[in-house]
């Protein structure tokens, strides 16, 4: 019987790619001056290509999103834009929370227990 399963919450993948003449960059960090003046310019302008896609279900653009991956999605990107990445810790255990062992000791900790209120129950 297993008595624990610890899989991710959470497993996001963000991909990024800019062409700029001819050129590609995997994030804005990456570009010359020049390129960055340009980028945030077609970003402010509406005229950058963005795709979304969430659990293999794609959208046309943030607003086709429902509001709760909208948010998640920009929350996402409000921290890799602050910090320059984000990391979610893998809480994947290797081995059970308890041990074989250790599950006998709270069975037989908690018979004993049940049987000293029967055993009062039974007294009056």
């Amino acid at each position: 019987m297993k008595c624990y399963d610890f899989r991710p919450a959470v497993s996001i993948t963000l991909k990024s790619k800019i062409r700029y003449n001819g050129q590609e960059y995997s994030s804005p960090a990456e570009l010359p001056p020049e390129v960055r003046i340009a980028y945030e310019k077609a970003l402010h302008d509406g005229a950058v290509k963005k795709r979304f896609v969430f659990n293999g279900e794609q959208f046309a653009n943030e607003d086709a999103m429902p509001a709760d991956i909208r948010k998640l999605c920009d929350d996402v990107i409000g921290v890799i834009e602050n910090n320059g990445e984000v990391t979610i810790p893998n809480w994947e255990r290797s081995e059970p929370l308890l041990t074989k062992r250790e599950i006998a000791v709270v069975a037989v900790f908690a018979g004993g227990i049940v049987a000293l209120i029967l055993a009062r129950l039974a007294m009056g």
